[in-house]
């Protein structure tokens, strides 16, 4: 027996249950029956519960969960009150994060519906898992968002970025765009603090506030100052201008002068035939003298090109250094540094002033380091003073100008000071007069 219908309710209210202790009660289906209490009703899964908004208690037998039909199918004295909870939205994101479950009701049409439940929204920066997911503000990178850096709702200025979570003064994002993409006044390669050292598009590099060429072999005018590759001397000198190729005086020169390299500097001549290659490499041991490939290995005691000369006694290392401070002169090893008192010909002889420039090597050479008035004698095979009115021991010899007798005979021009002040005069025993 369920909730009655209306025109039962004013039925109930005059009917009396009577009965005698002891005694079993059937109750009709059709009929209703005022109670006090449980015991009232005779059992059998009968309650005794009241009508709703606190009407008259009646025996009833719950009929299963309450429906939405207009009647109190679980006996509690409610109609249609459902008692389950609910969610519309997906069961992924049910019980996570912001989602809540709802109530289910009754409507009046007799269907269920769920209200109160709180279904997934767009992600915000704001501590809490607004779409459900399981996830936490996990749209937002804080160390980058301007507009939640290094924490949710800190927002960077126009001129800032956000720099691993912190807000710093916005870099130029294009160094080659035309724009002042930070708008602090300075657009591209003129932005130096942001800009110097980047690239401002293909083949051009900022450098000291201005567009460079960077790379001198494209046949492009890549900064734009009507100067193409090598021709750009202020930024190519120098410069690769490919493979094999140097940009050198303004124009493109053959760096790679091995045999099986080609015309790297596109003027029609290769490798040692090419004057760019002259004393450059082009082998092992090998270098480039006018058109041929000969000896360019002068020290390492090998016969390089193959023509029964070894190192200096090869005419074609005239000139050329065979070690450190040594040169090939006159098909052998000669001093070539008069000034750091080492034998570097290994003849015997050193330079050293104090042994007075006794390698013949070293005759008319400077014979101290940095000065140009201190050289080898050519038959005195020592270091003399060359300038006798400079005021400087030029050689060393702890005599300065006309005291050095030896170098600055009588009648060399020389300098006195003169209350201060420099006197030309000529050496006069010893002294300058």
């Amino acid at each position: 027996m369920k909730t009655f219908e209306s025109w039962l309710r004013a039925l109930t209210a005059v009917l009396l249950l009577s009965g005698v202790a002891g005694c079993k009660v059937t109750f009709p289906d059709n009929a209703a029956y005022t109670c006090e209490k449980d015991g009232d009703c005779g059992g059998e899964g009968f309650v005794c519960t009241s009508l709703p908004d606190d009407g008259p208690r009646y025996c009833c037998r719950a009929e299963g969960a309450e429906l939405c039909n207009g009647l109190d199918d679980d006996c509690d004295g409610a109609i249609d009150e459902l008692e389950s909870t609910c969610f519309s939205g997906d069961d992924d994101n049910r019980g996570k994060g912001a989602c809540r479950d709802g109530q289910s009701v009754c409507t009046r049409q007799g269907t269920v519906a769920c209200v109160g439940d709180v279904l997934p929204t767009v992600e915000r920066c704001n501590g809490v898992d607004d779409d459900c997911d399981g996830e936490v503000d996990e749209d937002f990178n804080r160390l980058t968002d301007p507009f939640n850096c290094g924490t949710c709702g800190t927002v960077c200025t126009a001129l800032q970025t956000c720099v691993e979570g912190v807000c710093q003064k916005r870099g130029e994002l294009d160094c080659g765009n035309g724009l002042d993409d930070n708008r602090d006044g300075a657009t591209d390669c003129a932005d130096r603090d942001d800009c110097d050292g980047q690239a401002c598009g293909a083949g051009c590099l900022c450098e000291n506030g201005r567009q460079t060429e960077s790379d001198c072999g494209n046949g492009e005018d890549d900064d734009e100052d009507r100067s193409i590759d090598c021709a750009d001397r202020d930024d190519c000198e120098g410069k690769s201008c490919g493979a094999g190729c140097v940009c050198n005086d303004g124009r493109k020169t053959e760096s790679l002068c091995t045999p099986d390299s080609g015309d790297e500097d596109g003027d029609g001549r290769l490798n040692c035939a090419d004057p760019d290659c002259e004393r450059k490499a082009c082998g092992p041991g090998l270098a480039c003298l006018g058109s041929n490939c000969v000896e360019g290995a002068c020290d390492n005691g090998e016969d390089d090109d193959g023509d029964g000369q070894t190192d200096c006694a090869d005419s074609d290392c005239s000139g050329q250094s065979c070690g450190v401070g040594c040169a090939c002169r006159n098909s052998a090893k000669a001093e070539a540094n008069c000034t750091d008192g080492i034998d570097n010909d290994g003849d015997g002889t050193t330079d050293s002033p104090s042994v007075d420039c006794q390698d013949s090597d070293c005759g008319g050479q400077l014979c101290v380091a940095g000065e140009l008035n201190a050289v080898c004698g050519v038959t005195s095979k020592r270091c003399a003073e060359v300038s006798c009115n400079d005021l400087v021991d030029n050689d060393k010899d702890g005599l300065t100008d006309c005291a050095d007798t030896q170098d600055c005979p009588n009648n060399s021009r020389c300098s006195r000071l003169v209350d201060g002040n420099r006197v030309a005069g000529t050496c006069n025993a010893g002294v300058c007069r």
